[in-house]
């Protein structure tokens, strides 16, 4: 709990500092691609341990409208836990909303494609630091439930990932 209380309020200090940044709109018909890491500690509810996870999630999506945008998210996710380690695939859609540009809000849902994987909902805040007209960095704070069957069963996870997007169509 002291690891989410230090990336909550890193995140809030920075989204507090957001309103300085030149405000941008991403335009309907721009899109967005690239991705995300971060690290993350869950808590299994069935075998009452935690483990830590790296987490890379390349993206690609459309805006439909001014600060609107659907896409595609992969994950590839490697996991240690009581010395066993393992690595999983998942896809699914996301939907990300810029309320208050430079600040975002996204959801998603992964299906994991690994031999009976699960699925995760999710969802994140973050901040876009544009560097350019067409590259910005976005760390965002993310919660993450994740539903299988399998030794751990369901667990929820958080963390703060930094991710780098490229901007295609952007005015």
């Amino acid at each position: 709990m002291k690891n989410l209380s230090k990336s909550f309020l890193a995140l809030a200090a920075f989204l507090a500092f957001a309103h300085l940044g030149k405000a941008q709109t991403v335009n309907s018909g721009a899109w967005m691609l690239g991705g995300s890491a971060g690290l993350d500690i869950s808590k299994y509810k069935e075998a009452d341990e935690s483990s830590t996870t790296i987490l890379v999630f390349p993206t690609a999506g459309y805006f439909i409208a001014d600060n609107l945008a659907v896409g595609l998210e992969a994950g590839l996710v490697s996991s240690s836990f009581d010395g066993e380690s393992s690595t999983n695939f998942s896809v699914g859609p996301f939907v990300r909303y810029y309320v208050g540009s430079p600040v975002f809000i996204q959801a998603n849902a992964l299906f994991d494609l690994s031999e009976g994987g699960g699925t995760t909902f999710g969802g994140s805040v973050g901040y876009t630091h544009f560097l350019n007209n067409g590259l910005a960095i976005e760390p965002a704070l993310y919660f993450q439930s994740y539903n299988a069957e399998g030794d751990f069963g369901d667990y929820t996870s958080f963390g703060l990932s930094i991710g780098f997007q490229g901007f295609l169509g952007k005015n």
